[in-house]
């Protein structure tokens, strides 16, 4: 169950900053952890991504200034109106754009930025399979990939076709439904889709697994859920085949904070030159229930944030 409540501001302490929110993301990694599928303990506020102005410093940090607007992966406590952040997973944010925007960038464009261009590395001329085309990564995905010279083959639900080719991808049913092998699949499903996954691919290609939304609403437990995770990544592993790679965002940023700062920057001036377009739905922060219900009933389209 999600409420508001009062509580009081925190203060920084070493190593870390205090930054004024303006746009808090709800990501579908809220919504897994919410149902108990998440490894770990349930955090006592959700929010994995904050945009907003640095109110105070704590001992140590010295790369950032009061007043500056920033962006952080905070992995919890973001749905608030003063967020606790590190600093090595905090990064400088420009002033003109809509808070909503950049905070797109921080979670979905990032994850999307780090896959394509870290991980799979397709050639300009190449193609990839982009699961779940329509929603806030992969839309991403997609106009990152466009932006690459690289074709793209989305799913979708057949209502949201539209969304996928107007993003520039070619509309698919599902895995099976695509022509020709491709270089890279990027599966937020997981479990039993990663096999679907691999048979689309080359097998010199890579599948880039970074969820498991097979298990939301389906009734599984923790355990079972990660069981099935387990058992699908060992199959993977033991036969022949194109390569699974787990991709998981803040452990990216947590080994290479510089390289967190610089695909940000990337992707800031993506931005700004209009080869990325991020759609954003905002909500208030004291909605933070019925945002958690449009993206588990996956009624929204692009990146979902709560505004203080």
């Amino acid at each position: 169950m999600l409420r508001v409540e009062a509580m009081p501001v925190p203060e920084p302490g070493p190593g870390q900053i205090l930054i004024t929110t303006e746009a808090a993301g709800v990501a579908f990694h809220d919504i897994s952890t919410r149902q108990g599928l998440t490894p770990g303990a349930l955090p006592e506020v959700q929010g994995f991504d904050v945009v907003g102005h640095v109110a105070r410093v704590g001992p140590g940090v010295g790369e950032f200034t009061v007043g500056q607007r920033v962006g952080a992966l905070i992995g919890a406590g973001g749905y608030a109106t003063h967020v606790l952040a590190p600093a090595s997973r905090t990064t400088p944010l420009p002033e003109g754009p809509p808070a909503g925007h950049l905070d797109a960038l921080m979670l979905n464009y990032l994850t999307a930025w780090q896959m394509f261009h870290r991980v799979a590395r397709p050639a300009p001329g190449e193609a990839v399979l982009v699961l779940g085309a329509a929603g806030g990564v992969g839309s991403a995905l997609s106009q990152i990939a466009r932006a690459a010279g690289v074709e793209v083959y989305g799913t979708s639900s057949p209502g949201r076709r539209g969304r996928v080719e107007a993003a520039g991808g070619t509309w698919v049913a599902d895995q099976a439904a695509v022509p020709v092998p491709v270089a890279a699949t990027f599966d937020p499903v997981g479990g039993p889709s990663l096999a679907r996954s691999r048979r689309a691919t080359k097998p010199s290609g890579v599948v880039v697994s970074y969820g498991f939304s097979f298990a939301t609403g389906a009734g599984y437990s923790k355990a079972g859920a990660m069981a099935r995770t387990v058992g699908a990544l060992l199959r993977a592993k033991l036969t022949p085949g194109p390569r699974v790679v787990v991709h998981t965002v803040a452990r990216a940023v947590d080994k290479d904070p510089a390289g967190f700062r610089a695909d940000i920057a990337a992707l800031v001036g993506q931005l700004a030159a209009g080869a990325i377009k991020p759609e954003v739905v905002t909500l208030p922060l004291e909605q933070a229930a019925e945002a958690h219900r449009r993206l588990e009933n996956r009624e929204v389209e692009g990146k979902l944030v709560l505004v203080p």
